[in-house]
C-alpha cells in the first residue's frame, strides 16, 4: 500500500493536466479477504462489472510469485492465495485470458508451499488451499501444457483433505472452511453461530449448493460478502457496494483517531463520515481514556462517557473533562475546583500540563490568577530553551514535543504575550519539513497525528492564516486525498482493458474505442493504480468456469452407482444359485 499512498504524491504535480479532476479523500487499502468473497458474492448475483475491477485490485497487489498476503507487502500466505485465485476465477470467466496464467502460477505456488505431511502453515491455510485446488482442478483454465500441473494439483489436493480428515479443527472458523473443503454439509447444518460466523456458516453452505436465509446485518465486507453469496438479498448487496471504495474493498489504512484528529482541522471535516463509525471499536477500559477519548465522541456527534475519579488522571486530562462538559452543557466547577485545589505554586506538573490547564480555565471564562502560571511557561520556555543537555550538549528542547509548544503558543496568544509567541512559532518552524509535516521532536519522525495537533492548536489561537499552517494543511490533503479523473474514454495515464465477446482483447493506454466492445476496465494511474473502474458498452457476460460438476455431486453419484450394481450383482448371484 506505500506505493499506493506514494503515487499520491506524485500525481500531484501534475494533477492540473488531468481533465475533470475529483480531489477525493483517499484513506483505504485494499485487503485480499475483503476483495476476493466481494468478487465471489457480485459474480454470484451478475454484477461483472464489479467483478472486473475486484479482480484487476487483486492482481496490482499480488508479489511477484503470483501469491498474496492479506494486503499489499505482507507475508504471502496460502489462504489468502486461494482466496484470490478463487475470485480470478470468477474473472477469468468473463474476460477470458486475462487472468489464467496467473491462476496456475498461483496454483503452482501452493503446491511448493505445502508441508510434506499436506498441510499448509495453518489450519485455514490448509482449508482454502484444498478448496482453491480443488476449483483449479474443476476449471477450464487449468493449463494442461503445463507439463505434469494436473496430476501435482491432483496430488497436492488429496494429500490436504487426508491431512485434514486427520486433523481436526481448534475453533469454530477453522471447522466451517473444513466442512467446504471436505464438503460436509451436515456438519455445517448442525452448527449454531453468531455474529460475522453465521455469515460464514451461511456461505459454506451456499458454496456446498444448499439454500440458506439470513436476517442479520454485518459490519465488515467480507461477511457481507458472503451473506450476498448465500442468500442473494438485494440488501447485502447495497451494502457491498457501498463498501466499495475506488474498485476495491478493505479496511482503514490509518488509525481512526488520526483521521478523527485531522477532521478538526478547517476543510477535512468530511473525513469524519468514514472514520466515526469505527469509534465504537476502541475499548475504553481505563478512566484516562475516557478523559481523552471523549472529545472524539463529540466529533461524531455521540454522548462521551467521562471519568469519575480524577485520582488517576493528569492535569491536563481533567481540564479536558470540564471543556467537554462545557460543550454539552453540563457543570463543570467540580473539575474545576479540582485543578485549582491541586496546582503547585500556579503550575500543574510540566510545560504541557500548565499550558492545556491555563487555556481551558481561560477559555471557561474562569476567575483565577493567572501571572504565576504565565510566569512559569515563560520562565521554562527560555530555561529549555538557553540550557544544554549534559550528555549530548543538545538545547534541553530538541527533546521537547512539538505540541508542547504549539499548546503553549494558544495561551500566549490568548494573553498578548507576543515575545513568548514569537518564540514558539519560531521553534515550530525548526520543527516543519520542507513538505509541510511537524516533527515529533527536534530532526524526529513525523506524520499525521503531531501535524494535525500542531494545526489544531493554530487554528485554536486564530494562527490560521500562517504560513505554518497553510503547509501543514498543503501536506495533510496530499497525503489523505487523491485528485482522480472523471472516467471516459479518453484519460491521461490510464490503462484501458478492452473486453469483447467475453474475451480479454488487449490494452490500449491514454484512450479507449469503445465501439463492439462489451466494455473496457479503466486502471489509473497505469503504474500503481489508485482507481479502477469497470464501464459496460455492450454488457459484460460470463461462461460457466467449470469443465466438470462440482466433486461432491460426482462423488455422490459414483457411491449411489456403486450400490446400484453391488445390489445387481447380489441379485444376479442369488439367482444364478436358485437356478
Amino acid at each position: 500500500m506505500k506505493r499506493i499512498l506514494a503515487v499520491v504524491l506524485i500525481l500531484l504535480a501534475y494533477s492540473s493536466t488531468l481533465a475533470s479532476a475529483e480531489i477525493r479523500p483517499y484513506v483505504y487499502e485494499p485487503t485480499v479477504p475483503d476483495t476476493a468473497f466481494a468478487v465471489l458474492a457480485m459474480y454470484k448475483v451478475g454484477e461483472y462489472e464489479k467483478v472486473l475491477e475486484g479482480c484487476e485490485w487483486l492482481m496490482a497487489i499480488r508479489t511477484p510469485f503470483d501469491s498474496w498476503g492479506y494486503a499489499y507487502g505482507e507475508d504471502h500466505e496460502a489462504k489468502y492465495t486461494a482466496m484470490a485465485i478463487m475470485a480470478l476465477i470468477r474473472g477469468e470467466s468473463v474476460a477470458r485470458g486475462r487472468y489464467g496464467d496467473v491462476i496456475n502460477s498461483a496454483a503452482y505456488w501452493l503446491i511448493y508451499k505445502q508441508n510434506p505431511d499436506g498441510s499448509w502453515d495453518d489450519y485455514i491455510d490448509t482449508a482454502l488451499a484444498a478448496v482453491a485446488l480443488k476449483e483449479v482442478l474443476q476449471s477450464k483454465y487449468l493449463n494442461t501444457e503445463m507439463p505434469g500441473l494436473r496430476e501435482q494439483l491432483k496430488k497436492g489436493l488429496n494429500r490436504a483433505i487426508g491431512w485434514l480428515e486427520l486433523n481436526g479443527p481448534q475453533n469454530d472458523e477453522e471447522r466451517i472452511f473444513r466442512d467446504i473443503a471436505l464438503g460436509d454439509k451436515n456438519d455445517l447444518k448442525g452448527l449454531k453461530m453468531e455474529g460475522e460466523l453465521e455469515a460464514y456458516r451461511a456461505f459454506a453452505l451456499a458454496y456446498l449448493g444448499e439454500k440458506v436465509s439470513l436476517s442479520e446485518d454485518f459490519s465488515t465486507p467480507m461477511a457481507t460478502a458472503m451473506a450476498l453469496y448465500a442468500t442473494g438479498e438485494e440488501r447485502y448487496k447495497e451494502k457491498l457496494m457501498e463498501m466499495e471504495h475506488f474498485g476495491f474493498w478493505g479496511k482503514l489504512h490509518y488509525r481512526v483517531l488520526d483521521l478523527l484528529d485531522v477532521s478538526r482541522i478547517k476543510g477535512f471535516e468530511e473525513l469524519r463520515g468514514t472514520a466515526c463509525p469505527y469509534l465504537e471499536e476502541i475499548p475504553l477500559t481505563e478512566e484516562w481514556q475516557k478523559a481523552v477519548y471523549a472529545h472524539y465522541y463529540l466529533l461524531c456527534s455521540r454522548r462521551p462517557e467521562l471519568p469519575e475519579n480524577y485520582t488517576s488522571l493528569l492535569p491536563w486530562q481533567v481540564a479536558e473533562v470540564a471543556r467537554v462538559k462545557a460543550l454539552l452543557n453540563k457543570p463543570y466547577s467540580g473539575e474545576v475546583e479540582y485543578l485549582i485545589t491541586n496546582s503547585e505554586n500556579g503550575s500543574w506538573g510540566d510545560f504541557y500540563n500548565t499550558a492545556y490547564v491555563v487555556w481551558v480555565l481561560k477559555d471557561l471564562n474562569v476567575s483565577y490568577d493567572y501571572e504565576k502560571p504565565l510566569s512559569y511557561l515563560s520562565e521554562n520556555l527560555t530555561w529549555m530553551l538557553s540550557e544544554k543537555n549534559p550528555e549530548t550538549g543538545d538545547p534541553l528542547y530538541y527533546s521537547t514535543p512539538t505540541y508542547y509548544f504549539s499548546q503553549a503558543a494558544v495561551v500566549f496568544k490568548q494573553f498578548g504575550m507576543n515575545g513568548e509567541l514569537n518564540v514558539t512559532l519560531n521553534v515550530l518552524r525548526e520543527r516543519q519539513y520542507p513538505n509541510g509535516a511537524f516533527s515529533y521532536t527536534h530532526q524526529s519522525v513525523t506524520g499525521i497525528t503531531t501535524t494535525a495537533s500542531i494545526l489544531w492548536n493554530l487554528q485554536t489561537a486564530g494562527l490560521d492564516n500562517t504560513d505554518l499552517y497553510k503547509r501543514g494543511v498543503d501536506f495533510l490533503r496530499r497525503v489523505l486525498y487523491a485528485d482522480l479523473p472523471e472516467i471516459g474514454q479518453e484519460v491521461q495515464n490510464a490503462t484501458f482493458l478492452m473486453i469483447k465477446g467475453g474475451t480479454y482483447a488487449g490494452n490500449s493506454t491514454g484512450r479507449v474505442n469503445p465501439n463492439g466492445l462489451d466494455g473496457y476496465v479503466m486502471i489509473y494511474p497505469s503504474d500503481n493504480p489508485l482507481t479502477i473502474k469497470a464501464v459496460e458498452v455492450g454488457g459484460f457476460t460470463a461462461e460457466s468456469p467449470w469443465a466438470q460438476e462440482k466433486t461432491e455431486y460426482v462423488r455422490v453419484v459414483i457411491v449411489i452407482a456403486g450400490l446400484f450394481l453391488a445390489m445387481y450383482a447380489v441379485i444376479w448371484i442369488e439367482n444364478r444359485k436358485r437356478s
